[in-house]
C-alpha cells in the first residue's frame, strides 16, 4: 500500500506517494532541505543554484559510499578467502600429525 507523505524542502510543501515509511521519507526529505540550507546559507546563490549544489553533494557522498561498501566487500571476501585457505591447511596438517601418530604405534 503507498503512503502519502507531505514534506517540506526548500519552504516548499510537497506531497510524496511511497512504498517506504513516513518517517523514512521525511528523514530523506529533512537531508535534502538540510543541503539546500547548507549550500545556500550566507550566500546569494540561486535557489536552483542551491539545489543542484546540494544534489552533488549528495551525489557526492553517495559515490563515496558504494565505492567504501565496495571496498568493505572486497577485504570481506579477501579475509573469507584467507580463513578458507587456513582452514583447508589446518585440515591438512591434522591429518598429517594423525598420519605421524599412528606410524609410531
Amino acid at each position: 500500500m503507498k503512503n502519502r507523505v507531505m514534506v517540506a524542502i526548500a519552504g516548499e510543501t510537497y506531497t510524496i506517494l511511497t512504498e517506504d515509511s513516513e518517517e523514512y521519507v521525511k528523514k530523506v526529505a529533512e537531508i535534502v532541505d538540510s543541503k539546500i540550507s547548507e549550500v545556500s546559507a550566507g550566500t546569494s546563490v540561486s535557489l536552483i543554484n542551491a539545489v543542484v549544489l546540494a544534489a552533488l553533494n549528495i551525489a557526492d557522498e553517495s559515490m563515496k559510499a558504494t565505492i567504501a561498501a565496495d571496498n568493505m566487500r572486497t577485504q570481506m571476501k579477501s579475509y573469507l578467502d584467507d580463513a578458507s585457505r587456513l582452514r583447508s591447511e589446518l585440515n591438512e596438517a591434522r591429518r598429517e600429525l594423525a598420519r605421524l601418530k599412528g606410524g609410531r604405534s
